[in-house]
């Protein structure tokens, strides 16, 4: 035999060397391959960044094929529901919320929430965010979004629950949305002819926004609605002389609901003329400061950007 008259310290210093050379070639292919799934997966990336989708899934759905890791799986999953592939989206991200773990989990619970956004199926949407109530790390953005579900699905009340769940600092900062929640409570009221419940919702609303401009206007059709045309022509007067956009959204309006007080308005508002806002030059009547989307009809709330009160009348007029 070969090995015949070999000591056995030789022989061990030659199984080190092969297992070190094993060693070392494995950790070689090891990261041969790792090195190229990170060049492919910030490909992907910048594919992504630039909107290059198709390319983008195709280099995911590579990676995906070849790896289990859970940041690859998202990505995917992302990328497909942006595509409007919210079937697939689902899949992957159900999947991935049988992980064995917690942060991933919740990761993937969250985004099934999203999928369902974006395929309009709000209860289920709803079913998955409120499951992560409970998660310090998505309740802030479960908070969210649980308000954007309720608002589109016109559950005023739902919103102004999650509203008060709500931190403090961040109450304060959306105290002129809750407000439009109060309002949004007070017109359903003033339509079931339940004027106790409207003005309940108008002292609500000016408790969260004490210079709520909704709020005032729906104190003058409460006024009005009720047959109180002294009071409507008080609050008409002070809403429409506070703002010359609420003056070019309901001035119509309030000569309407004032009938043959319209005289009054019209000499309180020379008396009182509204402040003088900046507004861009040309026409339509009013323009989101926000967004700058244009619109010919008045909304409290731009229809394109969804803010609330940043609709501003672009029409210079003088009384």
């Amino acid at each position: 035999m070969l090995l015949h008259g070999i000591g056995p310290d030789i022989l061990l210093l030659c199984f080190l060397i092969i297992g070190a050379a094993a060693f070392a070639l494995g950790r070689r292919s090891a990261r041969g391959r790792r090195l190229r799934r990170d060049v492919d997966y910030f490909a992907g990336l910048d594919h992504l960044v630039n909107d290059r989708f198709d390319r983008a899934t195709e280099v995911f759905t590579r990676l995906a094929t070849k790896s289990q890791e859970a940041d690859i799986q998202f990505a995917l999953g992302s990328l497909m529901r942006k595509r409007g592939e919210v079937d697939r989206a689902i899949a992957i991200h159900t999947e991935l919320a049988a992980h064995g773990e917690l942060l991933i989990r919740e990761q993937a619970t969250f985004a099934l929430g999203l999928d369902y956004l974006s395929a309009g199926l709000m209860d289920r949407a709803e079913e998955k965010l409120r499951s992560l109530l409970e998660s310090e790390r998505y309740r802030p953005a479960v908070l969210e979004k649980l308000a954007w579900v309720y608002e589109q699905q016109r559950e005023w009340r739902a919103a102004l629950d999650v509203w008060h769940e709500l931190p403090p600092e961040k109450q304060s900062e959306l105290a002129v949305v809750a407000a439009h929640y109060c309002c949004e409570l007070g017109e359903a009221a003033l339509a079931a002819s339940e004027f106790a419940a409207a003005r309940a919702q108008v002292a609500a609303a000016r408790a969260h926004h004490a210079a709520s401009a909704r709020a005032s206007i729906l104190a003058a059709r409460i006024a009005a609605a009720s047959g109180d045309e002294g009071k409507a022509l008080e609050l008409y007067s002070a809403a429409l002389g506070a703002s010359r956009t609420m003056l070019v959204a309901f001035e119509a309006e309030a000569r309407k609901a004032l009938k043959s007080r319209g005289g009054a308005l019209t000499d309180y508002l020379l008396q009182h003329p509204p402040q003088n806002e900046a507004v861009p030059p040309e026409p339509p009547r009013f323009r989101c400061e926000e967004c700058g989307v244009a619109n010919t009809t008045w909304h409290w709330r731009c229809p394109s950007c969804r803010n609330w009160d940043s609709l501003r009348s672009t029409i210079n007029r003088r009384l």
